[in-house]
C-alpha cells in the first residue's frame, strides 16, 4: 500500500465528559520519517495514539492512518505495530509465547524479531522464562519487540526508551533507524530528550489537547537564545552583532544572547579581532523546558 502520509489527523477533537483530552489538532507523518511526540504529563499524547491505532473514537475531525481508518478498518491495525505506555502482558506465558500470540494476531510473519532481539539484548533463556518474572526493563523490552517484530509500516511508541539501561537504548535507537531507513514511519513521545534528539526528523509539541509547536529540532531551537561569549582583541573596541542582546561586558570579556540565523552573526564574528569565542547551542532540553515555561505563563 503506497500513501503519501502513514498518519494524517485533521482538525481532531476528543473530550471525556466536560474534560477535553484534544481541541482540533492536526498531525501528519509521512513514510520514511521518525517524529518525535512531546509535551508534558496529561498533554493529549496517549489520547492521540489511541485514536491512532484505532482504541478510541474521535468526537469529531478526520482520521486516517495508513490511507484507512483505524477505527473501522481492521486492515489497517494489520500495518500498525503500538507500544502503549504500561503494556499489559500476560504473566503466565513465556516471552517467546508472547510474541508468537502477538505475531498471530498481526496475522504477519515476525520478521524483524531475530534482528531486535539482538540489538535490545533479549537472548533466548530471556524469552524461554516467564513473563512474571521480569524486571521492568525486560517487559519494556518485550513490549518494543511485539510492536515491531512483524516490520510494520507505521510504529506509535509510548516512551519506548523507559526503563531502558544506556546500552539497550542505544540498541533501540539503532533498531529505529534501520526501520526509517527501510521507509518506515514512528511516531513516539519521549521524556528521554538526548532520545528524542538522535532520532528525529522532526517534534510536534502538544499543550492541554492542542498543538502549540512543530518543526525540526533546529528550527526549535532557533526560537531560542543562544549564549555568545567573545574575549576581544581590544578591550574598548565597539560592538554591534545581528541578532544580539548585551548581557555583560567587562573589558574586552562580552557575553551576549543570540535569537535567530546563525549564519549572520558568523559573518559579523569573522570581521572581528578576537582571542576567543564561544557560541552555546540550545539543547532540546533548554528548548523544552523555556517553550513550557513560555506556554504556562502566556
Amino acid at each position: 500500500m503506497h500513501v503519501e502520509t502513514t498518519i494524517d489527523l485533521r482538525g481532531v477533537t476528543k473530550r471525556f465528559g466536560d474534560h477535553v483530552a484534544l481541541e482540533h489538532i492536526d498531525l501528519a507523518v509521512h513514510p520514511g520519517e521518525i517524529r518525535g511526540f512531546l509535551g508534558p504529563n496529561g498533554a493529549g499524547k496517549t489520547t492521540a495514539m489511541r485514536i491512532l491505532v484505532g482504541l478510541l473514537q474521535a468526537d469529531s475531525g478526520s482520521v486516517e492512518v495508513l490511507g484507512g481508518d483505524p477505527w473501522r478498518d481492521h486492515r489497517v491495525r494489520a500495518g500498525l505495530g503500538f507500544l502503549p505506555s504500561d503494556p499489559g502482558l500476560y504473566g503466565r506465558m513465556r516471552g517467546a509465547e508472547l510474541l508468537d500470540h502477538f505475531a498471530a494476531l498481526s496475522k504477519r510473519e515476525p520478521v524483524l524479531r531475530e534482528r531486535a532481539c539482538t540489538l535490545l539484548r533479549m537472548d533466548a533463556a530471556d524469552l524461554a522464562r516467564p513473563v512474571r518474572t521480569y524486571s521492568k526493563g525486560m517487559r519494556q523490552k518485550l513490549g518494543v519487540l511485539q510492536a515491531v517484530q512483524h516490520d510494520p509500516a507505521l510504529l506509535i511508541l509510548d516512551e519506548p526508551g523507559e526503563g531502558l539501561d544506556p546500552l539497550v537504548l542505544a540498541g533501540l535507537v539503532e533498531l529505529l533507524r534501520d526501520r526509517r531507513d527501510a521507509g518506515r514511519s514512528i511516531l513516539f513521545s519521549s521524556h528521554v530528550l538526548a532520545e528524542v534528539a538522535a532520532l528525529c526528523d522532526r517534534v510536534t509539541m502538544i499543550r492541554d489537547g492542542r498543538i502549540v509547536g512543530e518543526g525540526t529540532i533546529a528550527e526549535l531551537s532557533d526560537q531560542q537564545a543562544r549564549t555568545v561569549i567573545l574575549e576581544l582583541a581590544d578591550a574598548e573596541a565597539p560592538l554591534e552583532l545581528p541578532g544580539c542582546t548585551l548581557v555583560d561586558r567587562n573589558g574586552g570579556r562580552v557575553t551576549l544572547t543570540h535569537h535567530g540565523e546563525v549564519r549572520p552573526l558568523l559573518t559579523a564574528l569573522a570581521a572581528l579581532e578576537l582571542r576567543d569565542v564561544r557560541i552555546m547551542e540550545v539543547s532540546l532540553d533548554e528548548v523544552f523546558m523555556d517553550f513550557y515555561r513560555d506556554e504556562t505563563a502566556s
